[in-house]
């Protein structure tokens, strides 16, 4: 498979893939479809990702 990380890692920048949330199917193909269920989820990750990696855990109470 193949990621939206593929070129960022290829020029040696570190880097991270996380899901969206919800589930789908047949990518790329004119069947495509996707369930945002739990999409929630994918948003919640992104953001608490975004507060590890900046230290700014010692800033919430």
């Amino acid at each position: 498979g193949s990621t939206n990380s593929n070129i960022p890692i290829s020029l040696g920048i570190p880097s991270v893939t996380i899901g969206g949330g919800g589930v789908g199917g047949d990518a790329h193909a004119l069947t495509e479809w996707y369930l945002n269920e739990d999409g929630v989820l994918g948003i919640r990750k992104a953001l608490l990702l975004l507060v590890a990696e900046a230290g700014l855990e010692d800033l919430v109470p």
